[in-house]
């Protein structure tokens, strides 16, 4: 990694707009010397308790942006949840057919991510410096804990998005890539550095989520555990951190937004600024159909004109209506679809879905029906019954596709299970030019898990 390309700007686009937007946001008041000149800041200020809090708040608005941005937009394609259709921009359209080019989403989404890594490495390294006043050693441990919750998200996407990534960053110095086992391995690192810091937690109102609540704090981080240990197929490891994970809703871990121009949710643009380029496939729209009275149908999707809820026949689906091959008849996008839509990084539901596949993989199966019906239940569904291991498995999946719509989790599930919607779907995305240009460390995209169609 050349942190030529992250660096340029980073200061004036994190600093000078992200923070003015996302201090709205926390209603919380920082000395507004830090952010005179954000693109001459001067270091004292940024070594100082409002510098250190004014850098977390960017850290959390460039994290949300990057896992709900790019990254869930091609995914949601890839995984047949969402189609391109060609209204409003035609970019979206190429993504059907698995077409990337260098310069498009791959790259946006990378230097997204790394420019959270930045950010959160500048917390990691300053922050044991600065004096935090009265609570000085739980402000530290709090903000420190956040930073590396963040770094390990961001690392664990982008080792499940491109496999082999760099890890350690030194200066300008081009960064060498590590493998994706090991890149999860400090996806883990990083997690269990963290859950120690919350041991001594305090009050941090620029934390948009918690406000520095430790315990809920700890919860996440046991659930992303077992999420990135899922990654990996260590069922029985991910099994282990999910009863200390999230307990209920008001744990869920999101990305915060606001109807304010410089805070709005990337899906809240896309559809609100940019013609709703993407809208439901046919196919998961069917799946969402297959069982009557799912909540989530009008939870997530507004009727078309005629009031009927309709996928896009982006596939060649057989059986397709006319109307689902007009893009005018599909069904709407209504959950995400405000500017100031929250997203989540990871929830309750995901928790518990984590819990059912992993019983039902060790051999528990009454208790992963058990899981998976707490799920049912809340989308309005009866109970599922099985005795059959592969059975359960199946209707755990597709409930977590259904539920984590738009989160991004469903592709790297259906890559894991070999349950993608065709054999073509691309395994991982191409490297983007940002990182080919300034890096010689950057692999080639020659492997077999590549199978884009790299565009101009």
């Amino acid at each position: 990694m050349n942190m030529k390309k992250i660096n340029r700007g980073l200061w004036s686009l994190a600093l000078g707009l992200v923070i003015a937007g996302a201090f709205g946001i926390s209603g919380c008041s920082i000395d507004d010397s830090v952010n005179q000149s954000p693109n001459g800041i001067s270091s004292d200020k940024i070594k100082s308790r409002d510098g250190m809090l004014g850098v977390l708040v960017a850290l959390q608005s460039v994290s949300g942006d990057f896992y709900s941005g790019d990254r869930s937009r091609v995914n949601s394609i890839w995984s047949w949840q969402m189609a391109g259709t060609g209204q409003g921009r035609q970019q979206p359209v190429g993504w059907n057919s698995y077409v990337m080019d260098v310069d498009g989403p791959t790259n946006d989404n990378w230097l997204n991510g790394y420019r959270g890594v930045k950010l959160a490495n500048d917390i990691l390294t300053i922050a044991p410096t600065v004096n935090f006043g009265g609570d000085n050693d739980k402000a530290r441990a709090t903000i420190m804990g956040i930073a590396e919750v963040y770094k390990a998200v961001i690392f664990g996407e982008l080792a499940a998005t491109y496999g082999s990534i760099p890890i350690e960053i030194d200066g300008f110095t081009p960064a060498l890539f590590v493998s994706q086992s090991q890149a999860y391995d400090e996806v883990q690192r990083l997690l269990t550095s963290a859950l120690s810091r919350f041991d001594n937690a305090t009050t941090i109102q620029q934390d948009l989520n918690f406000q520095g609540d430790g315990a809920k704090w700890k919860a996440v981080i046991h659930s992303l555990k077992a999420r990135y240990f899922l990654h990996v197929k260590k069922y029985a490891e991910a099994l282990n951190e999910v009863g200390n994970g999230i307990a209920d809703p008001t744990g869920n871990l999101m990305a915060i937004y606001t109807d304010n121009p410089n805070e709005v949710s990337p899906w809240g643009h896309w559809t609100g600024n940019e013609g709703e380029p993407i809208k439901v496939e046919k196919t998961y729209m069917d799946l969402l159909k297959s069982e009557v009275g799912d909540k989530r149908l009008d939870e997530y999707f507004n009727k078309n004109a005629d009031g009927n809820y309709l996928g896009f026949a982006a596939h060649g689906e057989a059986g397709a209506t006319a109307d689902e091959m007009n893009p005018d008849k599909v069904s709407g996008l209504k959950k995400y679809s405000q500017f100031a839509d929250d997203f989540p990084f990871i929830t309750y539901e995901e928790n518990v879905l984590i819990r059912a596949e992993c019983e039902a993989r060790v051999g528990a199966l009454p208790n992963a029906v058990t899981a998976v019906n707490v799920i049912r239940t809340e989308a309005g569904l009866p109970d599922f019954a099985s005795t059959d291991k592969d059975a359960a498995i199946t209707e755990i999946l597709k409930q977590k596709d259904l539920q984590l719509f738009l989160e991004g989790q469903a592709y790297t599930d259906q890559r894991r299970t070999g349950t993608t919607a065709e054999q073509n779907v691309p395994k991982r995305w191409i490297y983007p030019s940002s990182e080919k240009n300034a890096n010689p460390n950057t692999p080639a995209d020659n492997d077999a898990l590549v199978n884009v169609l790299v565009g101009p």
